[in-house]
């Protein structure tokens, strides 16, 4: 099975863009265990290591949210198993709530709300690896949700939160403003994943904002906030009404220039919405999912229940529920430059689905390619997101005519001109890690790793090649 999608990966590479992307030589085998990795091996890792053995890229996850690093550390230290997950995330959150109490008797205001912040963050985490406790799950997001607004007024006071109309109900959201430099202003919107949320996503705003471009970032059905509100599905291609509301309320920003971002299963979401408003500028997708039915039965036991806990189904078969987010009849109906971010060790989504898609674009797209990354790139998310407001920027700018040349509609023709900025964008060396291979097979089969030692490999700028231009086969 792993092979399989291996092959896919190189077929795609050499064929389709041209040119040879650097794989990670361990997802074969990874592939191939995936469907091994329940409940049960987790818990045997975890009773012999501690939760500190799960992939850095997770890691990464939890700190770019703001979370200090030894914090982390302690609390996955002290995890043994699945079901001390949510408890012991949810204690950490305690922590930091006392010390928003003390903090709050004394004249320090804003570090007792950055306490509330990181308390918040804690409860955002506690809920990713609860697996059958739906209640205990909307406790935690609406814990999140509370908290985040508490503290917002003092640390982010150029946000505001709202709530968008969509259908018969609102969606909840923060609209996010650069500092006012007189002139309209283009408009980003960020979806969030099956187990990301608003609060989370907010945190990844600050390249946008400081190229000038306003984010609203919003709690799609199902998710965060919005977990209550209907169920995760493929027919939300509706989503950016209520953004298209606002801005017709905000006269700083440009209805010509808003963009839609989407991670994972917000990135499919994403471009699904995209390929039936025609208001919308442009797509990001990182690590979107793609033709799913080729790899949902290699993928873990503990995703699959992930999926179901997000579309609140259990009883229909997993394949019939995830084979509505197939992009492949949509992207037809895609004219307007798209830009993926793909990840060559990503464990959830198989990297081959961010080429395939790419290829299905042809010219409207462009592929940035991270050979040492994982799924929605948690542990790159400064540098992903400057490339990504880049691009916005280029593209919103020769939407409009700025610069001296006329305004230009054609989609081929702005996907172009945001490649070139994108090729100037600067590359990030990164710092010494290493694999995540070791103890992920440990788990799954002691015996074959004995004889394998990942090496230690320095991440340079020259270890990722620039933005891929995805051709038509």
């Amino acid at each position: 099975m792993g092979e399989d999608i291996n092959t896919e990966v190189e077929q795609f590479s050499e064929r389709v863009a041209g040119v040879k992307l650097a794989r990670w030589r361990y997802s074969p085998d990874l592939w191939r265990w995936s469907p091994r990795l329940d409940a049960k091996h987790v818990n045997l890792l975890f009773r012999l290591r501690s939760a500190r053995v799960i992939p850095r890229s997770l890691k990464a996850r939890f700190t770019s949210m703001g979370i200090p690093e030894d914090i982390v550390d302690e609390t996955l230290g002290s995890i043994r198993s699945l079901d001390q997950w949510g408890n012991a995330w949810i204690e950490t959150a305690q922590r930091f709530l006392g010390d928003y109490r003390r903090q709050s008797s004394g004249e320090s205001g804003t570090a007792a709300d950055e306490a509330r912040r990181i308390a918040a963050m804690c409860y955002q985490v506690a809920q990713i690896l609860i697996l059958d406790d739906d209640r205990t799950i909307s406790l935690c997001r609406a814990s999140t949700s509370s908290l985040f607004a508490q503290a917002q007024p003092r640390l982010f006071p150029n946000a505001h939160r709202l709530r968008l109309p969509w259908r018969t109900t609102e969606l909840p959201a923060y609209y996010i403003l650069p500092e006012d430099r007189g002139t309209q202003t283009g408009l980003v919107v960020l979806l969030n994943g099956a187990s990301t949320s608003k609060e989370e996503t907010f945190h990844w705003t600050r390249s946008f904002i400081q190229q000038g471009l306003a984010v609203v970032v919003i709690d799609s059905p199902g998710t965060g906030e919005a977990t209550n509100v209907a169920s995760y599905h493929m027919d939300h291609i509706d989503i950016l009404d209520g953004v298209f509301e606002l801005v017709a309320e905000q006269p700083n920003i440009d209805p010509r220039r808003v963009s839609v971002l989407g991670v994972s299963m917000g990135g499919n979401q994403a471009l699904r919405a995209m390929a039936y408003d025609r208001r919308i500028m442009a797509g990001i997708a990182v690590t979107p999912t793609h033709q799913e039915l080729r790899w949902i039965r290699r993928v873990s036991p503990i995703l699959s229940q992930q999926i179901n806990v997000l579309s609140g189904d259990d009883l229909t078969p997993i394949e019939e529920q995830i084979s509505l987010f197939d992009l492949a009849p949509v992207t037809p109906r895609i004219r307007r430059p798209v830009l993926i971010f793909g990840a060559a060790r990503d464990l959830l989504v198989p990297p081959a689905d961010s080429q395939i898609l790419s290829a299905q674009l042809g010219g409207f797209s462009t592929l940035v390619w991270y050979p040492d990354a994982g799924h929605c790139l948690y542990d790159r998310v400064p540098q992903w997101t400057s490339e990504a407001a880049t691009w916005l920027t280029a593209i919103g700018n020769a939407r409009i005519g700025e610069g001296g040349r006329g305004p230009i509609e054609d989609g081929r023709a702005l996907a172009e001109i945001g490649r070139s900025a994108l090729m100037q964008q600067p590359v990030v060396a990164e710092p010494e890690r290493h694999d995540d291979f070791t103890d992920y097979a440990r788990m799954l089969e002691p015996e074959e790793v004995a004889t394998r030692t990942p090496t230690k490999v320095a991440r340079t700028s020259e270890k990722r090649e620039p933005a891929v231009t995805v051709k038509t086969p």
